[in-house]
Formats: C-alpha cells, sequence, structure tokens
C-alpha cells in the first residue's frame, strides 16, 4: 500500500544500514546498541507489515485489532515492548 511504502522503505533501510554497520561495531560496547535498534526495527516492521495488511483488505478491522492486540501480547512478554534501546537511553 502506497501509504505504509515510505515507513517501509525507510526501516529496511535503516535494517541495511546496520546489519552493514554490525561488522564494523562487532568487539566495540556499541554493538549492544546496534543490536537493540536492529531488533527495535524488526519489529517494527511486524506491526507495519500488520498495518499493510489492514490497508489493503487482507485483514478487515476486528481481524486486524486482534492482531495487533496478539503480536504487542507476545512482544511484550518477550521484553520488546516499549523498545529495548528506548529503554537504555538516558
Amino acid at each position: 500500500m502506497a501509504a505504509n511504502d515510505p515507513l517501509r522503505d525507510q526501516i529496511r533501510a535503516e535494517q541495511e544500514d546496520l546489519l552493514a554497520t554490525v561488522a564494523l561495531v562487532v568487539d566495540s560496547p556499541l554493538i549492544d546498541r546496534v543490536w537493540g535498534r536492529l531488533v527495535d526495527l524488526l519489529v517494527e516492521g511486524l506491526f507495519v507489515d500488520l498495518r499493510t495488511e489492514y490497508l489493503v483488505g487482507t485483514l478487515d478491522r476486528v481481524a486486524y485489532v486482534a492482531a495487533l492486540d496478539d503480536l504487542a501480547i507476545r512482544c511484550h512478554r518477550v521484553g520488546l515492548l516499549p523498545f529495548p534501546s528506548l529503554r537504555t537511553r538516558s
């Protein structure tokens, strides 16, 4: 869906940048921040993909809300919401 395309493109571009950065900071204290941000982007991508499914009509409103709720609960249970990198900022 065109409405989500810029956000999806931005998420993918940042994921690619971070994956390229991993090799450069693997032995650095920065590695935890890079991995944390990458995980955030992967989770954000899951939510954007759900939104896209709703916008293109793959999911109706009820199914979309149920899927959002399920994804949010699962992410929260394993510590992915709120985003880990936001918790580590001071």
